[in-house]
């Protein structure tokens, strides 16, 4: 293990990073790949990385009182890894973002989160904002002004720079948003450490690892995954721009092989994308021997596809067990728990009906699941959502979370910090956090099952929305390698839909052979009678930037008639309700998304 001083007894993000640089001042800290640019990217060592951001910091805090919320509108950059740690030097509360868009769904969420936060300052580039005028940024009026990069000395005393203690707020991490406005994650100095600390301690990571990835760095996984672990831990970290990534999947591949990435971290859908979007071609010449872990995480885990990658890029040197499935989520900063390290994947095969049920029962056919594992640092029990009552091992519940890595609830929202945090259950235990997620505990082992907003009832038997669009991509390669979101709607009673992107030039007699080989298969696999499919082009099915998809979503968007549909088969009381949708008079439209 490298750590020989607990993280988390470090008390603050300064005293962790500066103990950091002491034990090399010119090593890397972050090596920065521009798409196009050269591949050997640009270094900022941690004596450059400790000047750049202690300016910074000098600068924010002649501008803003200790506390300030900071927003960092910023692309993967140089920019934003000195913004960031200069805001957490300077006291201030950093609150990683997108950069501007122009689309009025994206400049809705912007101006969403200027509010919500109360920002005293917006750090972007200058080409990303539409002009000075703040509605140009965000839509309605707002004080909060574009700051440029700053030039010449500042002269603020390092005495005058705030140390933030462990109850203080050092980052907002912003929610999807997916139904509703976004909320704020208030992640404090000593969640933050502690959750690192948890990380660090279950998968054996120190100042020897490279970390590396594609992940934004306005999304916790890669804020804190690889990024913020790097520099508390005294490790580097190589970052690529995400749409790197998504262009060119096997450039995430040759990063790792160029720079000797031993830990990366990725969700389902990037694995799947390497599987089918990288030739052999492409792949030939990648070595990925070096790498120890490729962490699993951040939407459900996919058993074919985790297995399906481990088999394709065998003969590259991946080992199967460097990968890594993991739990998390941000209101616990990021991380729950993961499979241990050189350890295989654990996978088990449970029976569909008693998933319905609410039980675990291992059986030869079924829904594989995947263990993510015991969690360290955090205390975990698995409680039924409506009694508060823990339940033993194999029952399925929602998964409450206790201990330091919990965060302070959630920004300025006392009401929904309250559904959320410091639950109690049934037999008087406190401080519990609801995760909304679903599963069970088996042999000790979390297994996650879904999430319990999302949870489809079909025929009094629960079914789990990833399930139906996994089986569907399954069934027909005109769907392979797409998205689709699985969701319920009332018509009057809750029906379960399925809208899914389909490839294109399929005429229509093909597309009706696409829905009844779906329908078949899922009734096959799953037992589950699907009477409403509704194909559309690529690109329609929303999701978040770390690939999660966003049902709820994509939901409103067909009761609101947003959707390209290309085909269609629906049962009558649904038709019925899209219909009253399109004229407006439909209840749904009123109603809370699942």
């Amino acid at each position: 293990m490298w750590m020989t001083v607990r993280l988390a007894d470090k008390g603050n993000f300064r005293t962790a990073f500066y103990d950091s640089m002491a034990l090399g001042p010119d090593r890397p800290a972050v090596i920065l790949l521009r798409e196009g640019g050269p591949s050997e990217g640009e270094t900022l060592t941690y004596r450059m990385l400790g000047e750049e951001a202690e300016r910074r910091a000098r600068w924010l805090r002649t501008r803003l009182p200790v506390g300030s919320r900071v927003v960092l509108a910023l692309p993967t950059s140089r920019e934003l890894v000195v913004d960031f740690v200069g805001c957490l030097l300077a006291g201030m509360v950093a609150v990683p973002l997108p950069e501007p868009e122009s689309s009025a769904e994206a400049a809705r969420r912007f101006a969403s989160v200027l509010r919500d936060s109360g920002a005293g300052l917006v750090l972007a580039r200058r080409e990303d904002l539409p002009g000075t005028d703040p509605k140009g940024i965000s839509g309605p009026p707002l004080s909060t002004p574009a700051a440029p990069l700053p030039d010449g000395d500042i002269e603020v005393a390092p005495e005058d720079l705030a140390t933030p203690g462990p109850a203080d707020p050092v980052v907002l991490q912003y929610t999807s948003g997916s139904t509703g406005d976004p909320k704020g994650v208030v992640v404090t100095g000593g969640s933050m450490l502690a959750n690192v600390d948890a990380y660090s301690r279950q998968l054996g990571l120190g100042p020897g690892d490279r970390f590396g990835g594609w992940l934004p760095l306005h999304h916790d996984m890669g804020l804190f995954a690889l990024l913020g672990a790097a520099l508390l831990l005294g490790g580097s970290c190589a970052l690529m721009p995400p749409t790197a990534f998504l262009k060119r999947p096997a450039e995430w591949l040759a990063m790792m092989d160029r720079h000797s990435v031993t830990v990366t971290a990725a969700p389902n859908f990037a694995l799947d994308m390497c599987i089918r979007g990288i030739s052999e071609e492409a792949a030939k010449d990648i070595d990925l021997s070096r790498l120890r872990l490729l962490i699993n995480g951040s939407e459900p885990i996919h058993a074919p596809v985790m297995t399906g990658f481990m088999e394709r890029f065998a003969r590259n040197g991946f080992r199967p067990e460097a990968m890594c499935p993991g739990y998390g989520l941000a209101e616990v900063t990021v991380y729950v728990t993961s499979s241990p390290p050189d350890a295989m994947p654990r996978v088990i095969v449970a029976d569909n009906d008693g998933i319905g049920r609410g039980e675990l029962i291992l059986a030869d056919e079924g829904r594989q699941l995947v263990s993510c594992d015991v969690s360290v640092g955090l205390t975990v029990r698995i409680v039924d959502p409506a009694t508060h009552e823990a339940l033993p091992e194999d029952r399925i519940g929602e998964i409450w979370l206790r201990g330091p890595s919990v965060t302070a609830g959630y920004w300025g929202r006392e009401d929904v910090t309250r559904e959320t945090f410091g639950h109690t259950t049934a037999d008087g235990e406190t401080g519990w956090l609801r995760t909304g997620d679903l599963g069970a505990l088996h042999e000790g082992e979390i297994y996650v099952t879904g999430r319990q907003k999302e949870v489809l009832i079909v025929h009094g038997r629960n079914v789990w929305p990833q399930d139906l669009e996994a089986e569907a991509r399954e069934a027909h390669d005109a769907l392979a390698g797409l998205v689709g979101a699985a969701f319920s709607v009332l018509a009057p009673d809750e029906r379960p839909v399925l809208v899914h992107e389909v490839r294109p030039g399929l005429d229509e007699a093909a597309l009706t052979g696409v829905v009844r080989t779906v329908q078949r298969h899922i009734s096959r696999a799953m037992g589950v009678s699907l009477g409403n499919i509704l194909l559309v082009r690529r690109g329609q099915i929303r999701r978040t930037t770390s690939g999660k998809i966003q049902r709820g979503v994509m939901r409103q968007r067909l009761l609101a008639g947003e959707l390209r549909i290309v085909h269609a088969k629906l049962e009558p009381g649904v038709r019925a309700l899209l219909d009253e949708a399109a004229r407006g008079t439909a209840p749904e439209l009123a109603g809370e998304a699942r």
